[in-house]
C-alpha cells in the first residue's frame, strides 16, 4: 500500500487534479476535514461547476459504467446522482453543513478559503476557469447542499 500510495502521489503531482483538490486543500486546513472525505463531498458539486465545459466527458463516463440516460444531459445527471448515491451508501455527508461545520465558522472563512483556492496549484488544471468569486459561490452551494447551475 505504501508503494501504491507513493506512486499515486507522484502521478497527482505531475497531472494536478482540479478544483475539488484545491478546495480540499484549503478547507482541510481550516475545518480539519480529512482530505479524502472533503474530496468526495465536493465531487458532485465540482462536476456540476464544470458542466459547461465537460458535460460530454462526464456523459462518456456514465455510458461506460452503464448508467441510464438517452442523451448527454441525462447521462451527466445520472452520473452526478450516482456519486451522491455512493456517498449516501457510505454514510458520507452531502454538504459541509451536514458534515458539522458551523455556519458562522463557514461564513467567516469563506472569502479567505476562496482566495487561497484560486491560488492553489490544482486550480490551473481544472477544465473550467475558476476565480475566487466562483469558489465562493461553489463553496456556498457545497455548504448548504444546493445544486450548482451557474
Amino acid at each position: 500500500m505504501h508503494i501504491a500510495q507513493c506512486l499515486a502521489g507522484m502521478a497527482f503531482s505531475n497531472a494536478l487534479l482540479g478544483i475539488s483538490q484545491s478546495l480540499a486543500h484549503k478547507t482541510g486546513a481550516i475545518f480539519h476535514i480529512p482530505h479524502g472525505c472533503s474530496n468526495i463531498i465536493y465531487l458532485p458539486y465540482i462536476i456540476q461547476w464544470n458542466r459547461t465545459v465537460s458535460e460530454k466527458t462526464y456523459a462518456e463516463i456514465a455510458r461506460y459504467i452503464r448508467l441510464s440516460g438517452n442523451n448527454d444531459k441525462e447521462l451527466y445527471d445520472s452520473y452526478v446522482e450516482f456519486i451522491r448515491d455512493f456517498n449516501r451508501k457510505l454514510i458520507i455527508p452531502l454538504s459541509l453543513k451536514e458534515y458539522g461545520i458551523k455556519e458562522d465558522n463557514f461564513k467567516s472563512n469563506l472569502q479567505r478559503i476562496s482566495e487561497n483556492a484560486e491560488k492553489d496549484a490544482c486550480t490551473g488544471s481544472n477544465s473550467r476557469e475558476t476565480k475566487a468569486a466562483d469558489f465562493e459561490k461553489t463553496l456556498t452551494a457545497i455548504y448548504y447542499g444546493n445544486d450548482i447551475d451557474f
